[in-house]
């Protein structure tokens, strides 16, 4: 298949796709109070143009379950206000649809080619946008050195052949959640998780063994790459980008055989159903005191914040000296190529961003350490470990326009280990060939 029979295919392929901003329909974190932001984060007021001889009017696109509903209505217009008082001649009009909606309409807007001037972009869409010429390059209109604010998995998710297309805006990542009773219950130490692959194995089969619970829960059913957040916690990942752009496939490697055979290991102590089972019923079934450990979201879906038994931590690691590391998505603020005024549109998208906003604007974590020091998480115990987190969140494969098909090989393949028996050799070899298959058409 040719490049551009391929670029059409992908766009077609947003245009009817719901993806969601975690790779996955990740849960969002409680909706923080209004905090008392300060001064922290807020961006030092950037040269200004003269006044355009009249007004300009410069669109934004977000989705109303933040835009247009309540807290943060007053906040965005409290944003609005700052930028028209900082940039006279230049007026913000706020756009919204409710999130289904949304997420049809901003692609819609894209492939009519009549985006919004500045808009939220969802992390699985953005390679699209980015390789179609549609945003502006960002670098071109910051200040040195502005970008080193974000943490850097996230805004890896926005960079494009080197290149910086959108601000990250809201961001999450996935942690260790065990049942301290079930851990007493199987003889282990209800203050002590497991901190490597090895003691998570030992430790889940220890609980199926000595308990009624399940020692692991697993997600297969969610069709993304299953329990990439421990993939994440190694020095891994499955693609290789050159600076010329070429596509190699990484998954021949220790870090990659080694996460396969985890994955075997853990297999017995798996729920029964887990070939079905997403994300959300494995929050669910913790909730319920049904398994001994989790990797897991914020679970706010569920009722676990009313009991006590559980515990938080980090995803294990590979070994003792591998990085920390975890699974993040998250929602970025982009400025369309074709805008009209673009040194005004990326104003108004560093207000966003700023500290001085971000974390009253969204119920998601903000990007930046900044803006999670002003925003209620900070306070929250519930959300220390999260915290801790965010900052070695990443996503296993660069952004490319492949993901999507690269994520639903991965999926297939690893089932095809755990349900279908295939053996690691085999399966590293499929992938393998998975993968080159889908880059080279």
């Amino acid at each position: 298949m040719n490049l551009k029979k391929l670029l059409a295919l992908l766009l077609a392929l947003v245009l009817v796709a719901g993806l969601a901003a975690c790779g996955g329909g990740g849960e969002t974190a409680t909706t923080p109070a209004p905090a008392d932001p300060g001064e922290t984060g807020t961006p030092a007021p950037a040269p200004q143009d003269d006044p355009p001889a009249q007004i300009i009017t410069l669109t934004y696109y977000g989705f109303s379950e933040w835009t247009d509903s309540d807290p943060f209505r007053a906040v965005y217009e409290e944003a609005v206000a700052k930028f028209e008082a900082e940039n006279p001649g230049y007026r913000i009009e706020l756009q919204s649809d409710p999130w289904g909606d949304w997420e049809m309409q901003y692609r819609a807007m894209f492939a009519a080619g009549n985006p919004a001037d500045i808009f939220i972009v969802n992390n699985p869409d953005f390679p699209v946008f980015a390789n179609s010429g549609a945003l502006l390059n960002l670098d071109d209109f910051v200040e040195p050195g502005y970008f080193n604010q974000f943490f850097p998995g996230v805004l890896d998710f926005y960079t494009w052949q080197g290149n910086t297309m959108a601000i990250p805006f809201t961001t999450d990542c996935r942690i260790l959640w065990w049942n301290r009773d079930i851990f007493e219950e199987a003889g282990l130490d209800p203050d002590v998780p497991p901190a490597t692959w090895d003691e998570l194995i030992a430790f889940a089969n220890q609980i199926t063994e000595n308990t009624g619970s399940h020692g692991f829960g697993m997600d297969l059913g969610l069709t993304e790459f299953p329990a990439q957040a421990l993939f994440n916690a190694s020095t891994g990942s499955v693609l290789d980008v050159a600076a010329d752009g070429s596509i190699t496939p990484t998954v021949d490697t220790p870090e990659f055989r080694a996460y396969l055979q985890m994955l075997l290991d853990l297999q017995p102590t798996f729920q029964p159903d887990f070939a079905v089972t997403n994300h959300h019923d494995v929050a669910r079934l913790f909730a319920a005191g049904q398994f001994g450990m989790i990797i897991g979201n914020t679970l706010v879906e569920t009722d676990v914040y009313d009991h006590d038994f559980w515990g938080q931590g980090f995803v294990p690691r590979m070994n003792a000296t591998a990085p920390h590391g975890s699974f993040g998505g998250g929602f970025g603020i982009a400025v369309s190529a074709n805008t009209a005024a673009p040194e005004a549109a990326v104003r108004f998208a560093q207000i966003l961003t700023s500290a001085e906003f971000n974390s009253r604007l969204i119920s998601d974590f903000p990007a930046s350490e900044a803006g999670i020091a002003v925003s209620d998480f900070a306070a929250d115990p519930n959300f220390a470990v999260y915290l801790e987190v965010l900052p070695h969140a990443r996503q296993a494969q660069p952004k490319t326009l492949f993901y999507a098909e690269i994520e639903a090989a991965i999926h297939e393949v690893v089932a095809a280990v755990l349900i279908g028996g295939m053996d690691i050799d085999t399966a590293v070899e499929e992938l393998t060939n998975r993968i080159t298959a889908v880059v080279n058409g």
